[in-house]
């Protein structure tokens, strides 16, 4: 979990004070100065808070990055989105959220990561690459809606536009090279194949899906990459594709064929929510085997302790809990990641302690 909050914020643990504003969307795309005048209200707020708590800290590094993003148009123009605001005297970065959140203003010594953390912690916000044997798109995930990523005029939608109209028998543009697999060689320019040529053509064809996906810029998030396809086509592409952040453990195994958004949208939520649920069910039983040992820790004060000693392996956090003011549970939970261990904010259930918070610990104490 570190590793994935440090490729969104990898200056986390920079010098403050910082600044961390949550913005929720309206979730209305047209109502971009809706968005901006919330956004206004949470800059004020923060204004107010900071000088309180930091009377002789220099405000106006922050109060111009926070202008700039405010008449950043891109920001509030691209559909609703949240967005997480993170600024300390030198840097500032926004990281697009994939859910509902409340507007917020936090000002302390460590960024505001629940939201980031909540973010990722279950497959909530994620690309989905649709793919057929001789076309795909691509979407972006988040609020659990489809919103589909607009694709260059050079992108290799179709088979067609990849490889060209002009084919030889085995499928492939005439004069232009030849794809070597193992002992199966599809060669161009009509040079009979000894494997079947439209699976060839598939190889072909999904390498250069992949080979644009790779060097291009549209997946401009740092976000995992689910595969929506029949099992057939998503074996052959798992096996030669190079994106780092695909999941090979996950997959939606149906055809986007026709590429209807909602049943695509219908098909990828049953198969997160079933993964998710998988998580969930882990994360109790994994709780439930510290019990049994003795190796966990309820007590609010004494989690605070433990964390800055390394001692805590997950550290499972109740949404009752979570306060606006609660800096003390933000700071635990960076301990947790520096550390090496995991944070998850759950619903409630009375296994998580009076103080709605439960620390597994690496050890005995």
């Amino acid at each position: 979990m570190k590793k994935r909050i440090f490729d969104q914020l990898n200056w986390l643990n920079d010098e403050g004070p910082f600044i961390t504003i949550v913005s929720p969307a309206t979730f209305v795309a047209t109502e971009m100065n809706k968005d901006r005048l919330h956004f206004k209200n949470l800059m004020r707020d923060v204004r107010d808070k900071f000088k309180e708590k930091y009377p002789n800290v220099n405000y106006d590094p922050y109060e111009s990055a926070l202008n700039d993003f405010y008449e950043d148009r891109s920001l509030w123009g691209v559909g609703a989105q949240s967005l997480l605001f993170v600024i300390n005297k030198t840097k500032s970065d926004v990281i697009s959220l994939g859910i509902e959140v409340t507007p917020h203003a936090y000002v302390g010594s460590v960024p505001y990561i629940i939201p980031l953390i909540q973010d990722i912690q279950f497959l909530t916000h994620f690309y989905l690459l649709t793919l057929n044997r001789d076309s795909f798109k691509l979407y972006e995930v988040r609020d659990r809606n489809l919103h589909e990523v607009n694709l260059p005029e050079d992108a290799p939608s179709t088979l067609e536009g990849a490889l060209g109209s002009d084919v030889s028998v085995s499928g492939f543009p005439h004069g232009s090279g030849r794809v070597v697999q193992g002992d199966n060689r599809g060669y161009y320019g009509g040079v009979g194949a000894t494997r079947d040529e439209r699976a060839v053509d598939r190889l072909n064809y999904f390498y250069a899906v992949d080979r644009f996906l790779n060097e291009s810029e549209v997946l401009e998030h740092n976000l995992p990459i689910e595969l929506f396809a029949l099992p057939e086509n998503r074996s052959v592409y798992l096996d030669l594709s190079k994106l780092i952040n695909l999941d090979r453990d996950m997959g939606i195994l149906s055809s986007p064929e026709d590429f209807n958004s909602s049943k695509i949208l219908e098909e990828t939520l049953t198969a997160i929510e079933m993964k998710n649920k998988r998580t969930i069910t882990h994360l109790f039983d994994t709780l439930d085997r510290y019990k049994t040992a003795g190796r966990i820790q309820n007590d609010e004060s004494k989690i605070s302790e433990l964390s800055e000693y390394g001692a805590v392996s997950s550290l499972y956090i109740t949404k009752e809990r979570l306060d606006p003011d609660d800096y003390q549970t933000n700071e635990i939970a960076i301990n947790v990641l520096n550390s090496g261990g995991d944070v998850y904010v759950l619903n409630h259930d009375s296994r998580l302690g009076p103080d709605k918070m439960t620390a597994l610990l690496r050890f005995t104490v």
